[in-house]
């Protein structure tokens, strides 16, 4: 087996070990610039988003469509996203700002109807609501003296932490794994599916 690659941007990803590469440099840079007490390091510039929430709603804004009716995402990763244009999108979503959309919150699409990049956007939406419920849960569940675990919701409450299981899911090796190869928008919105709740 050969060593993994050392990825520094999304311009180098060319597979799926390339793109759980790069995960785990996004959660990197992630944890330093939310631990780094001064806003306006290079490392905390890189990143608007200090929740899982926001980060979501920045990649509903950039699945969405321009003002003037044009899609970025068609120009930068027509048809198929494939690893290098999901690692695009991910380093765009690090500085967009979140688009909140009450629409959209309510869409509850399932990782399984995902087929277009609009679906994905619904299902980034769905998973922005979930993530904010559940973390309304945890916190009322430690405010009565309750243990703040449970079973099927979010494994982690931290953007670098969430994208440190991404990585390590996307990273692994399984029957289940072929399915993510060609790289489509379901396949996508099944990654997402399956880093909420990896550990």
């Amino acid at each position: 087996m050969s060593a993994a690659r050392n990825i520094d941007s999304w311009q180098q990803v060319e597979s799926r070990q390339d793109f759980a590469a790069y995960l785990r440099r996004l959660a990197a840079d992630c944890e330093q610039a939310c631990s780094d007490p001064d806003p306006y390091s290079p490392t905390a510039e890189h990143w608007t988003h200090g929740s899982i929430n926001n980060f979501l709603w920045g990649w509903v804004r950039l699945l969405g469509s321009r003002i003037d009716g044009t899609d970025l995402l068609h120009e930068q990763a027509p048809g198929r996203p494939g690893w290098q244009g999901l690692a695009y999108q991910l380093d765009t979503v690090r500085t967009t700002p979140p688009g909140f959309n009450c629409v959209l919150a309510d869409a509850g699409t399932a990782p399984n109807e995902v087929d277009t990049v609009r679906d994905l956007r619904m299902y980034a939406a769905t998973l922005a609501t979930d993530f904010a419920r559940d973390q309304r849960e945890r916190r009322a569940q430690i405010s009565r003296g309750e243990r703040a675990g449970h079973g099927g919701g979010w494994a982690h409450s931290t953007p670098y932490d969430w994208l440190g299981a991404w990585a390590a899911w996307v990273g692994a090796n399984s029957p289940l794994h072929a399915q993510l190869e060609p790289v489509t928008w379901r396949s996508v919105a099944l990654q997402l599916s399956a880093a909420k709740i990896y550990e």
